[in-house]
């Protein structure tokens, strides 16, 4: 059995292994090759154990082990370094710490998707990326207005009537310029955006398990794909406080002796899952059809601490219901009737 771990980079692979029981370990370094790494893993014993730190490009390199049969894992960047510090810190000595927490069984690792699932997820993100992109500059111009206290009389300014009387908005210097450029853009994401929306519609098939979260008010098709591809199998989360967390619903707190300080939310996140849950509940306070209790939750955390804040309390309500939604495949009454009789027994004497 050999324990292997890889330090990858853009051009090179910074690679160590154990082989057991002899402990013997070497350290190798192989170009970003296909061809050079089936080579090296070819001449390997069978039965390879390789531990890689989840970059930004490590698609290739999983699939290249897994087709060769190697059992891979993927290391968590966070978690790692929270495990094993290093005075001194170069690529032999990432490799070889990968290498050793593998083979002690300490490795914190991640979800590895697989490659129809990852390409979903992908089209996904682009999606969200580019509507990201849209509302920068949609904010540019709100901006550029409130530059000169201009207010204007139409409510929908991106299109018909609005974008008319945007466009004859009198500004000094090159403001107007800057607005129809920003139009511009935003015309040209907007097709964007449409045209993944086609793709996904075309190449995703609603499951069952999207069919059940599209009762939940505010989640719409996109939505709910989009929270599937992005939790993944909902059994990797021990409860529903660590699924929240991940989706960087869950504040900062620093506690100390009878004082307790909550700050801002963790950006160490699923930023995608994050964004789509927060646009969640603001749909749904918006929509007629919302349940009553998610109103008043709502509404009730909002005279307390504002709307800002009761967005996120509101978010982080409907990720603890999908989390029970998905573990227990019930729908939203389902959920919300258990919820209720949960808390009925928990007051009754």
């Amino acid at each position: 059995m050999s324990y292997i771990g890889i330090d990858l980079h853009r051009r090179f692979s910074q690679v160590h292994v154990i082989t057991a029981p002899a402990q013997h370990e070497t350290t190798h370094r192989l170009p970003n090759d296909e061809l050079a790494v089936r080579q090296f893993f070819s001449a390997l014993e069978d039965g390879c154990k390789v531990a890689i730190e989840a970059t930004g490009n490590w698609y290739w390199l999983v699939d290249v082990l897994q087709d060769m049969g190697c059992d891979v894992a993927l290391s968590n960047p966070l978690q790692t370094k929270a495990i094993a510090t290093a005075r001194i810190k170069n690529d032999k000595v990432d490799a070889r710490i990968l290498a050793h927490l593998l083979r002690a069984d300490l490795l914190p690792t991640c979800w590895i998707p697989d490659p129809k699932q990852r390409s979903i997820r992908d089209m996904l993100r682009i999606r969200l990326r580019l509507i990201v992109f849209r509302t920068q500059c949609k904010n540019l111009v709100r901006a550029v207005l409130a530059k000169y206290n201009i207010t204007l009389a139409a409510q929908q300014i991106w299109q018909g009537s609005g974008r008319e009387e945007l466009l004859q908005t009198v500004l000094p210097a090159s403001y107007p310029e800057v607005i129809q450029q920003a139009l511009v853009l935003i015309e040209q994401l907007t097709a964007q955006i449409q045209y993944w929306e086609e793709r996904i519609h075309e190449q995703v098939t609603v499951t069952p398990a999207a069919q059940r979260l599209l009762t939940v008010p505010g989640i719409g098709e996109l939505s709910a794909l989009t929270i599937l591809y992005e939790s993944g199998p909902i059994t990797r989360f021990p409860s529903a406080k660590h699924y929240v967390s991940y989706a960087g619903l869950v504040p900062q707190v620093k506690a100390s002796a009878d004082k307790c300080w909550h700050g801002r939310l963790f950006k160490q996140a699923n930023m995608y899952l994050k964004r789509t849950y927060v646009e969640v509940a603001q749909v749904s306070v918006r929509t007629r059809a919302t349940d009553a209790r998610l109103k008043c939750f709502y509404h009730r955390t909002m005279k307390r601490k504002g709307k800002a804040i009761a967005r996120i309390a509101l978010a982080r309500k409907i990720a603890g219901l999908v989390y029970h939604m998905l573990k227990h495949n019930i729908n939203y009454t389902t959920c919300m009737a258990r919820n209720k009789m949960a808390e009925q027994a928990s007051v009754t004497p």
